[in-house]
Formats: C-alpha cells, structure tokens, sequence
C-alpha cells in the first residue's frame, strides 16, 4: 500500500479546523484531523504559545481564533502571514 501523506502539516491541519470549526473540542479536532487528542492537546497549545491562535471560555466551551497578522517565522516564508497564507491557498484557481 502506498504511503500517505498530507499537503499541510499537522499545526496546518488544526489551524485550517479552527478557521472552519472555532468552537471544536479537542476531541472533534482529533476526529476530524485523524490526529491523536493527545496530539492536537500539544499542537493547540504550541500554536497560541506561538501566538497563533487565542483561546477564550465561552460557557464550558473554549472558541479559538486564529491570529492572521502573525508572522510565520521561517527563512522560506519570508514576512508572510497566516492571513497571506490564507489568501495565496483559496486565490489558487
């Protein structure tokens, strides 16, 4: 059986969630992504460590929004942010 791989990144992969699901529990992230919850419990908070992302508690809820202003701090990417990121991916056609 062939290998499979994935165009983003795992970080990639749950930033793309919370865009879409900002009040996903760590448990419909890990359903959705095929990552362990262990796995995406790390991820979150690696990425609003990083200032990716916030996390705010609504109710017994936490609602995550992504940071788009944030640099992506990478010799590759250059000053790009995720809200560049963002644009380049949905501009393609």
């Amino acid at each position: 059986m062939p290998r499979q791989w994935n165009f983003l990144s795992n970080h990639g992969l749950i930033i793309l969630h919370l865009v879409q699901n900002p009040r996903a529990t760590l448990r419909e992230i890990a359903l959705a992504t095929g990552l362990t919850e262990r796995a995406v419990y790390q991820i979150v908070r690696e990425l609003e460590e990083g200032k990716f992302i916030d996390k705010r508690k609504v109710g017994r809820r936490n609602v995550y929004t992504i940071n788009r202003r944030t640099i992506l701090e990478h010799p590759a990417y250059g000053r790009l942010t995720i809200a560049d990121v963002g644009k380049t991916i949905t501009g393609l056609a």
